[in-house]
């Protein structure tokens, strides 16, 4: 993942991502538009989709083709990757970075469980 991209979003930006996740291959502005307005029926004016459609270009998480005659939108990043980047971003502003002061602050200060353990473990080398 590029170093600038920004793994947050708003609630209204998140319902375009989910969108363009669910659908590979890119959609257009009216298809966008049309499933925020028409099946979520959500009533926005097109400057408002276009804003969220702009601040999500900005932050990395979409990206246009313009090589075709209508623009395209496509998601720049799986949603795996889009949850790391956020577990990233928690971990370095409220942990130092650090996974073993999140741990501390997951368990309340106690011991972790030999069960838990062996699920980190394992998740570490997988």
């Amino acid at each position: 993942m590029e170093n600038n991209v920004r793994c947050e979003m708003s609630q209204s930006e998140s319902l375009i991502m989910d969108f363009l996740w669910k659908n590979d291959g890119g959609k257009g502005f009216s298809e966008i538009m049309e499933y925020l307005n028409g099946e979520l029926h959500k009533n926005w004016k097109k400057q408002t989709i276009n804003t969220f459609i702009r601040h999500l270009i900005d932050k990395g998480l979409i990206s246009a083709d313009t090589s075709q005659k209508s623009r395209r939108y496509s998601a720049a990043l799986t949603p795996a990757e889009y949850a790391r980047g956020k577990a990233d971003k928690i971990l370095a502003d409220f942990y130092d970075g650090s996974v073993e002061v999140f741990l501390s602050a997951l368990t309340g200060g106690k011991k972790l469980s030999r069960e838990m353990v062996d699920e980190l473990d394992k998740m570490m080398k997988d």
